[in-house]
């Protein structure tokens, strides 16, 4: 095709017609940069065609990861939810004499199980992890999802924050103490003289944290619930467009 282009050129010279050939010339130039603008147009179109799907298949594996991460922090707020409600049970009881003696020993001990249930929320991650730290968070168009994915490990360590608190004190203030009031942790010898020991100011210290910081827990878990589901309508609806 060049030794073509280039025939005709030198037929045109060698005849004298140089503003025919000023003129092909130019027009050849035209046929090349129009050529040359056709191909990086496909190439822009390809290229915008190969992110959408990267984009697409970011989001959809995103979604499933977060999917997944809501239902299990679903589980954990169900059971610090109970945790709550037992505490606030025993702390009724220490304020009613009449209550704690009446409660059988397996019931007793049943609440005080569920007041120290402390689950750590441990979500996966490598997903998104994965799409920030290669860079393909850029490939997403909604810079409102980009936001949101960028802000979800912030929103995690916040939730896990009183979890930590809990167990800390827990293992440092709480087995020590229950360890030297054999008569709470040894319920078939429960009676009304040993169940004075539930009145023992450490132990009252342990239910009023143990609640306060479990009420305060719960809000920070729902939040992240809140806005893990925020973040999955709004991905749902990036991927049917």
């Amino acid at each position: 095709m060049i030794k073509f282009f280039r025939k005709i050129r030198q037929n045109l010279l060698s005849e004298g017609k140089t503003g025919k050939y000023i003129k092909y010339a130019f027009g050849e130039i035209l046929l090349v940069v129009i050529g040359i603008l056709i191909a990086l147009q496909v190439s822009n179109w390809n290229k915008k065609r190969i992110d959408s799907d990267s984009e697409k298949e970011a989001l959809f594996d995103l979604n499933t990861e977060i999917k997944s991460n809501i239902e299990a922090l679903e589980i954990i707020i169900a059971e610090h939810e109970k945790s709550l409600v037992a505490g606030k049970e025993i702390k009724s009881m220490i304020t009613d004499t009449n209550k704690l003696n009446s409660i059988s020993n397996d019931s007793l001990q049943s609440i005080l199980i569920v007041m120290n249930y402390n689950y750590t929320y441990d979500p996966k991650l490598g997903i998104l992890n994965s799409v920030i730290n290669s860079g393909r968070i850029n490939l997403i168009q909604n810079k409102e999802i980009r936001y949101m994915l960028s802000s979800i490990n912030e929103f995690i360590i916040d939730a896990d924050e009183d979890t930590k608190v809990i167990e800390k004190l827990r293992r440092e203030y709480y087995w020590p103490m229950i360890a030297s009031k054999k008569e709470i942790i040894d319920y078939n010898k429960l009676s009304r003289d040993n169940k004075k020991s539930f009145r023992n100011p450490e132990f009252i210290f342990w239910v009023d944290f143990i609640t306060t910081v479990r009420q305060s827990g719960l809000e920070e878990e729902n939040d992240l619930l809140k806005f893990l589901k925020k973040v999955n309508i709004a991905i749902e609806s990036e991927i049917k467009k």
